[in-house]
């Protein structure tokens, strides 16, 4: 059956996967598209099932990390952006996280490539209670190779306790002769950001930065306390400096989950 009169396209995947690491428990609900698997004992992996996204698509994950508890997302692929059946319809994945008390999450998916003509609007929605931590690492590549790449609208909204500590939306448009221009990605294919928030104990807060010639970066200080990180370059060299800058894992935080 069609959308009934008045309605839109039906769009994939409106019902939230989610996820809670609790007492050591690791507990999940989750369906196609998005769908959720356990590699460690504090390590869950998303997995995107069918191809895309798609123009059109609503993805949407939540999840919530229990007090001293620590959980590391990552995703099993690159995930590539594609044109939906309308053009201009904007895939979107909605991720809201509680992190509670003493506790820690690190997202770090894999780069998400943007093909010519597809829309991309993520959102990460980030609530750290005090004395929390987190880390969230995001990397975009406009375009396949030969390609310009299509329009990104990615936003951060992060709070620790009831202060907010970031809110930005970071637009790119490979077609955009403004966003690649001197004042925007300078013609670079790939921008990542590497945002530590809370009690993460990485780098220090002060401004840094650096140049290899294939991707440049700087650090920011935030009052919260935590630091955000922006580089842009080749694909390949911004992948490297957001592998050297994000703060590791530390194994022996993993709770054996029962």
């Amino acid at each position: 059956m069609g959308p009934g009169p008045g309605r839109g396209p039906r769009r994939r995947g409106v019902t939230p996967a989610r996820l809670e690491v609790r007492d050591g428990r690791v507990t999940w609900s989750s369906r196609p598209p998005v769908v959720l698997r356990r590699t460690g004992a504090s390590r869950v992996h998303v997995v995107q099932v069918g191809g895309g996204p798609l123009g059109g698509d609503a993805l949407a994950l939540d999840v919530v990390v229990g007090a001293g508890q620590l959980l590391e997302l990552c995703s099993a692929a690159a995930t590539v952006v594609q044109p939906g059946r309308t053009p201009g319809a904007a895939a979107t994945f909605v991720v809201t996280a509680s992190v509670e008390t003493r506790a820690t999450l690190v997202w770090r998916p894999e780069p998400t490539v943007v093909t010519d003509g597809a829309v991309w609007a993520p959102r990460l929605s980030l609530r750290l209670a005090e004395g929390a931590a987190a880390s969230v690492v995001e990397q975009v590549v406009l375009g396949r190779a030969g390609q310009r790449g299509g329009r990104v609208a990615s936003t951060l909204d992060v709070r620790v306790g009831d202060r907010p500590l970031l809110v930005t939306t970071t637009h790119l448009d490979g077609a955009d002769p403004a966003l690649t221009g001197p004042g925007g990605t300078a013609g670079a294919r790939s921008v990542g950001t590497v945002l530590t928030a809370g009690s993460t104990g990485g780098p220090g807060t002060d401004e840094d930065g650096g140049d290899d010639g294939d991707a440049v970066w700087a650090r920011t200080p935030l009052a919260g306390p935590g630091t955000l990180l922006t580089a842009l370059g080749t694909p390949r060299a911004v992948a490297g400096v957001l592998a050297d800058q994000c703060p590791s894992v530390d194994p022996a935080r993993e709770t054996p989950a029962s």
